[in-house]
């Protein structure tokens, strides 16, 4: 199905909290998730939280990635449903990330509720789990630069990196779709 004209959808960017955060993934920060993991050492200095549920297929791949600033208009959304990815902002800066809650669950939904996408920006030196199945797009920088800690499966990393130009696909668990052509719509940013 291709949609003949494109409309914008304008969506506020909101700051991220542990509640926001709950349809799309996990928030972390600067605290760790419920402290007093029984590891005997260190126990005068470090406080042990819980593992992070970081789940994968086949090999983990974690990266690096420098964002540069600007708003782009949101043309893609994708989804994973073998990995829980995890984003983590390196260094001084913030990002957004614009997502969709998963909808997997309810018959199988192939595409996103526009209705439920939320733009979220994450405070410096923070990051998200996703769930499985959550709609995102690729974090976005905000006034400054921004370095992204990635953390992949092997087989997302290839299936995207054997693109060779900007297309829909469904390949290595990247379930990627064109908002324009599938919904019409474009998503932008309403940074005020």
């Amino acid at each position: 199905m291709t949609i003949s004209q494109t409309k914008t959808l304008t969506i506020p960017v909101i700051d991220a909290n542990q509640e926001n955060i709950k349809p799309y993934g996990y928030l972390l920060g600067d605290d760790v998730s419920k402290p007093g993991l029984g590891i005997p050492f260190y126990q005068e200095r470090v406080l042990e939280g819980e593992n992070i549920d970081f789940s994968y297929r086949g090999t983990a791949t974690f990266r690096t990635a420098k964002i540069m600033p600007g708003y782009p208009n949101i043309v893609w959304l994708e989804r994973h449903m073998h990995m829980t990815q995890m984003f983590i902002g390196l260094g001084q800066s913030p990002f957004i990330m614009v997502m969709a809650p998963p909808n997997h669950d309810n018959d199988n939904q192939k595409l996103p509720n526009l209705n439920q996408v939320k733009a979220l920006r994450f405070p410096a030196g923070h990051g998200l789990l996703l769930h499985l199945g959550t709609w995102h797009d690729f974090p976005i920088a905000c006034e400054t630069p921004v370095v992204i800690l990635t953390a992949n499966s092997d087989e997302v990393v290839t299936a995207l990196s054997r693109m060779k130009e900007p297309g829909e696909m469904n390949q290595g668990d990247v379930y990627k779709i064109s908002l324009p052509k599938r919904l019409g719509y474009e998503i932008q940013l309403d940074v005020e």
